[in-house]
């Protein structure tokens, strides 16, 4: 049964974080379908690794206590699409992937960037950005 994420709360509310990983499972099944060869298999697992970053990167920023930190996650999140990009050109020029699946995909990479900087750029600068942290004993 597929869950609605557009109904959860947390990082799994925010649009970046669903584009993301809708854009990671588009990347399993892309790579999933092309022909099994070491070159495709070896640029395939990067595609996936890039992927499959930016949505965890978003999560695991989400997750931390201050903005500085978060804001360093959702960079390196930022990152990664633009790796994806260079692995889907790679792949199309490789004769993996057709032109009209790679623009497509390529699209979904700006996009996804688009959104993060959007994120980045909205952060207060050194705030906390929660307050519900743990209390620690020292």
């Amino acid at each position: 049964m597929e869950r609605d994420v557009a109904n959860e709360t947390g990082f799994r509310a925010l649009a970046a974080w669903q584009k993301a990983q809708n854009f990671a499972a588009q990347t399993v099944i892309l790579v999933r379908d092309i022909p099994g060869d070491r070159a495709s298999e070896t640029m395939g697992l990067q595609l996936l690794r890039a992927s499959a970053s930016v949505s965890a990167n978003i999560a695991e920023g989400f997750g931390r206590f201050s903005a500085g930190a978060y804001r360093n996650h959702l960079s390196i999140a930022r990152g990664s699409p633009f790796e994806a990009e260079s692995w889907i050109d790679l792949l199309h020029k490789t004769g993996y992937v057709d032109i009209d699946k790679a623009a497509t995909l390529i699209n979904e990479c700006h996009e996804i960037g688009k959104l993060l900087t959007s994120m980045m750029r909205s952060l207060p600068a050194g705030n906390a950005i929660r307050e519900e942290g743990p209390e620690y004993a020292f």
